[in-house]
């Protein structure tokens, strides 16, 4: 079988069929190039004894971590409590209180799950379909896709049929999807071929029984998750009530990793915590900054329209948003619940192999700065994008997967890398006076440590046999964020950036294992 049979007429890894050979390659060294200029910098500008244009954006970078800091505990500690108030919530009732049409529009309404599979064990997946059979949402509305990888379908089809076996009654449908490993140019390890496959598949079943692809709100997730009862039931009320529901995609504020979470070393834990506390406070402070990642529902009418996600692409889930942002001319935003998700961090056999799993989870994530070039590409060959939301929409993209990336870098390293270089800054009155000002101001951010601590307990209970001295360690490992910052959400993401700067096109990444350690 042919790419072109499973990607849009339209697009070639990604970007428009016409755009010029300069744009693109113009695209894909920029965030690479901008990445290496902050990291360079301080030893270009300290050997030429301009250290007066670093010490200004160190003072910036400063002052726009605190900004950060602050903003980020508010953001959590009000997604805490927005929490605690949609746990509690009957979104059926509310439900039910909408108007006659939205209650026809709900009654008409279906789900369809799509499951990719690779080689994950029974115990991974049976638990999460196990939560989607206990959400308030009437089980019977739901259907399911098992999407298969072909190389290892043999021991995966047993794995499904068991689940099948089990919940035959509970869900409306069940559908296996073998997605072929002969389509040559699909990327490998990451799950956009697979899911892209099974719903394409599903879609010519809706369209044979002359069903709408309206009437269907599509979830897509890694295998792993388990669902709040409450999840979908939210999602659908929010659906129901936005504006332009079919310009919308829907996911929870408070995507959790408490699986595993006590299980995994150190640093991983450190990781999956802070990025269920970052993505908590995004939903809150910068709602218009959220793009589609890992776990969301999307109406399938609005997946079919903007062409599924794209096999020849490094990233599937940020892609799509970015994608669909292109096509709808910038009329495309997320609605969030506050009902949480529990999933898995990254786990191997042995503590050295989930070490290895992470690096290479978050090289691969690294490569989600595709979308860069592929959204560049698609404003240049569109029009009516307007010029405002080109502005914004560039930033957006910019500060989060380009700039952010060296932040900590530079706040660490630039200074003590410019007072061995420059005789000149070492002896300037703001060799003294900045480092103490610095010294003292992430001092005093160091108090904001408590609210995010104690938002973490809450989100992750810790287990009641714990020593005393378990709940001092949990308590030291925050400061391990600085060293994740510095190491696994760094090296790996200059990495990506510079392949792709040097026009390195990858096909083949690591699929994130799914087993329990055993050391």
């Amino acid at each position: 079988m042919d790419i072109s049979q499973t990607r849009p007429s339209d697009r070639v890894n990604g970007y428009p069929v016409d755009t010029p050979k300069w744009v693109i390659s113009l695209s894909e060294k920029f965030p690479g190039f901008v990445s290496w200029f902050f990291i360079l910098s301080p030893v270009v500008f300290g050997l030429l004894g301009w250290y007066e244009v670093i010490v200004a954006y160190v003072s910036f970078l400063t002052i726009y971590w605190g900004y950060r800091a602050i903003l980020f505990a508010y953001g959590i500690i009000g997604g805490y409590f927005r929490m605690k108030r949609d746990v509690k919530r009957d979104f059926l009732f509310e439900i039910k209180g909408l108007s006659k049409q939205k209650n026809k529009k709900f009654n008409d309404l279906k789900y369809v799950l799509i499951c990719p599979v690779v080689d994950e064990h029974y115990s991974v997946i049976e638990p999460g379909i196990k939560g989607w059979s206990k959400q308030t949402v009437d089980p019977q509305k739901i259907s399911i896709v098992f999407t298969l990888e072909d190389r290892f379908s043999k021991n995966a089809l047993k794995t499904v049929e068991k689940i099948i076996e089990k919940y035959k009654d509970t869900f409306r449908e069940f559908h296996i999807e073998i997605h072929p490993n002969t389509i040559e140019g699909e990327v490998i390890g990451v799950k956009g071929a697979n899911i892209n496959w099974g719903t394409r598949k599903f879609v010519e079943k809706v369209k044979e029984r002359g069903e709408k692809l309206k009437d269907y709100i599509l979830i897509t997730c890694d295998n792993d998750l388990r669902p709040h009862s409450k999840y979908l039931s939210g999602i659908t009320l929010k659906f129901l009530t936005t504006d332009k529901p079919y310009n919308t995609f829907y996911g929870s504020a408070v995507h959790t990793f408490s699986n595993n979470i006590y299980r995994v070393p150190h640093l991983i834990r450190t990781f999956s915590t802070f990025l269920t506390l970052a993505v908590l406070h995004m939903w809150v402070t910068r709602k218009k900054s959220i793009d589609t990642w890992s776990a969301y529902c999307v109406s399938l009418d609005t997946v079919h329209k903007n062409g599924y996600w794209y096999p020849d692409i490094a990233n599937d889930d940020t892609f799509f948003y970015w994608n669909s942002m292109v096509r709808l001319k910038g009329d495309f935003k997320g609605e969030e619940v506050y009902v949480p998700t529990y999933n898995d961090a990254v786990e191997n056999k042995t503590y050295g192999d989930s070490m290895k799993s992470f690096y290479k989870q978050q090289y691969r994530w690294g490569w989600g700065i595709v979308v860069f070039p592929v959204f560049m590409t698609g404003l240049y060959m569109s029009k009516g994008f307007g010029l405002w939301r080109t502005i914004k929409r560039t930033y957006q993209i910019i500060e989060l997967q380009i700039l952010f990336v060296t932040l900590v870098y530079m706040i660490t390293f630039t200074l003590p890398i410019l007072n061995y270089l420059s005789p000149e800054y070492a002896t300037s009155a703001a060799a003294y006076n900045l480092t103490r000002v610095m010294s003292n101001f992430f001092t005093v951010l160091l108090f904001l440590n408590v609210p995010f601590y104690m938002v973490k307990r809450k989100l992750y209970p810790v287990p009641k046999d714990w020593p005393w001295w378990r709940h001092i360690q949990d308590f030291a490992e925050m400061f391990l964020v600085i060293v994740n910052m510095l190491t696994f959400s760094f090296i790996p993401y200059i990495q990506a950036q510079t392949e792709m700067m040097l026009g390195v096109n990858k096909k083949k990444y690591y699929a994130t294992e799914k087993v329990k350690i055993q050391q």
